[in-house]
């Protein structure tokens, strides 16, 4: 195969239609920013890390979409990103902390929190890691700790999250 791109060579076998990849990089369309890349922005950065790492599940198709927490790149909701937001079912993985992102507050943030932990019952992802991403947790940091506003969160920002979230349920259950 040499150096052809893989995209193209997957088109050129009939594998991959041309209109799936139209927005691909390799097409010249927009691609996510990497994590890493300190010429992208903090929000840029942060959020495709959130998606690859999280989005799988965390959408609001997902296997985690009864969370009511939706962490892919399309999602633009404050309150799907756990900004303010009460977990629904995290059990002990809260930390005994109230709201899954509280802006401006990372200390305080259940995503942090999860990001950091080592127990199984409590990290996130749950699969696929058996170490801390020290890189990656210090970005979703710093990006919670830059949130616009004022720092901290209302009791009562929670309610529409667990709405979502039963919505979701209801949802699926009659679909």
């Amino acid at each position: 195969m040499g150096q052809k791109n893989q995209l193209t060579h997957l088109e050129h076998l009939g594998l991959l239609d041309a209109a799936a990849r139209a927005g691909s990089a390799s097409s010249g369309g927009s691609r996510a920013a990497l994590w890493g890349d300190e010429l992208a922005t903090l929000e840029a950065r942060a959020r495709a890390y959130l998606d690859i790492n999280c989005g799988h599940c965390h959408n609001r198709q997902g296997p985690a979409d009864t969370s009511g927490l939706a962490l892919d790149a399309a999602e633009t909701s404050p309150i799907a990103l756990g900004v303010c937001k009460s977990p629904v079912a995290a059990g002990r993985g809260t930390g005994n902390k109230k709201f899954d992102l509280v802006h401006g507050r990372p200390d305080e943030s259940i995503m942090v929190y999860r990001l950091a932990a080592h127990d199984p019952g409590e990290m996130m992802p749950e699969l696929g890691r058996s170490l801390v991403h020290r890189e990656g947790l210090e970005l979703i940091r710093r990006w919670i700790a830059e949130w616009p506003g004022a720092p901290g969160c209302a009791q009562e920002a929670s309610n529409s999250a667990r709405q979502s979230a039963s919505s979701a349920r209801l949802s699926r259950s009659q679909g």
